[in-house]
């Protein structure tokens, strides 16, 4: 059975060792720093799902338990239908969607505020492997936005590998961002986009 196989060369330990600290929360780190240092990796760390049907209060209180300020929304067939953040709930758009709607506040469910994964920007797994903190920072800030997913491709199918938050960089840096106001919506980014590409 293990025929094709082989040993490696082994060693034994000369001197006391101690354990690898992770990087995240331990080291200094700075923009030239690779991406990866800072990607909420879902391969490490279980993604914090939601469901649809959930209400904005129960949202709250399960981002107060684990901790996070963002959602990633469960359609309930085992896909991300989009996200919901802290902010899209203490904002104004829980007001707005009333208005609208006609609903109450303690009829609006998470559905009705998340942000669908089509507009939200995406980067490939090798991409990030390639770039440094600091591109990500640039990326996020060009695009005007608090979030940016990482994408892989899994068993055929696309899958949400990891997160970068801008908070959570900040934070790891140690430094004051947020994503340029002024910088265009991912929405208008990606139609502009979009629009240069047929005219090619």
């Amino acid at each position: 059975m293990l025929e094709k196989f082989k040993t490696l060369n082994f060693h034994s330990l000369s001197h006391t060792p101690h354990c690898v600290l992770p990087d995240r929360g331990h080291k200094e780190l700075s923009l030239d720093d690779p991406a990866i240092a800072v990607m909420t990796d879902h391969r490490i760390e279980q993604a914090p799902l939601i469901s649809t049907n959930r209400s904005l209060d129960r949202a709250m209180r399960q981002m107060a338990e684990q901790n996070c300020n963002m959602l990633m929304i469960d359609d309930g067939e085992g896909t991300i239908a989009g996200l919901v953040t802290s902010a899209d709930i203490t904002g104004e758009k829980p007001i707005q969607h009333s208005k609208l709607s006609g609903k109450k506040r303690s009829d609006l469910t998470v559905k009705h505020l998340m942000t669908k994964v089509e507009d939200i920007p995406a980067l490939t797994i090798q991409d990030v492997l390639d770039s440094k903190i600091g591109d990500i920072l640039h990326t996020l800030n060009e695009i005007g936005s608090e979030y940016v997913l990482v994408t892989m491709v899994e068993n055929g199918q696309p899958a949400i590998r990891g997160v970068f938050s801008a908070r959570s960089i900040a934070r790891s840096l140690k430094i004051f961002f947020d994503p340029s106001p002024a910088a265009r919506t991912f929405a208008e980014f990606t139609k502009a986009l979009h629009g240069s590409e047929l005219t090619h």
